[in-house]
């Protein structure tokens, strides 16, 4: 596979960056991706081997310059697993937590912010969804005068820094 097609060039330049192959298969219009001969090729490298659904894929350094593009700087040392959890859900953790900060909100107060990010986003999953990032202690919970209140923890701004890197919000989005 020294000589890359133009179809595998383009398959591969989806993974500059850490990405799902579900993304991939959407973000390039196609209906299946086999990874097999660019595993096999150590064209690419998965970072969460050990997950079933979330499985993150990221171009190699012979791959990187085979399609001529610069060295990786992708540390393998940051959390993948959590990274990889929150972007293969449908965006809307991912959302929940950009939407989440030092402030004592209340789950109506956050879906507000994140509905100006995604308009989707109803209460019953703002709810499940701050569920599961409390239960990853990305985002910590109180209750005050029978309300429940919802701000990011240290390790959540941490994943939250480096989520803006791997998944940037669109130019539509963040205007």
């Amino acid at each position: 596979m020294d000589n890359i097609s133009p179809s595998n060039k383009r398959i591969l330049l989806a993974f500059s960056s850490p990405c799902t192959p579900k993304k991939a298969r959407h973000q390039l219009c196609l209906k299946k991706i086999t990874f097999k001969e660019y595993l096999k090729n150590k064209l690419l490298k998965c970072l969460t081997p050990d997950e079933r659904n979330t499985k993150l894929y990221v171009l190699t350094d012979k791959a990187r310059m085979l399609l001529g593009e610069p060295p990786s700087a992708i540390d393998l040392n940051k959390d993948w697993k959590c990274i990889g959890w929150l972007l293969a859900s449908p965006r809307q953790r991912l959302v929940v937590l950009r939407s989440v900060d030092d402030r004592k909100l209340c789950s109506e107060e956050v879906r507000m912010v994140a509905t100006m990010l995604n308009c989707r986003i109803s209460r019953p999953s703002m709810k499940d969804i701050l569920k599961e990032l409390v239960g990853r202690r990305l985002v910590d919970t109180e209750i005050m005068e029978h309300v429940r209140f919802y701000w990011i923890t240290d390790y959540g701004k941490k994943i939250k820094d480096e989520m803006a890197v791997i998944a940037p919000l669109s130019p539509a989005i963040s205007s």
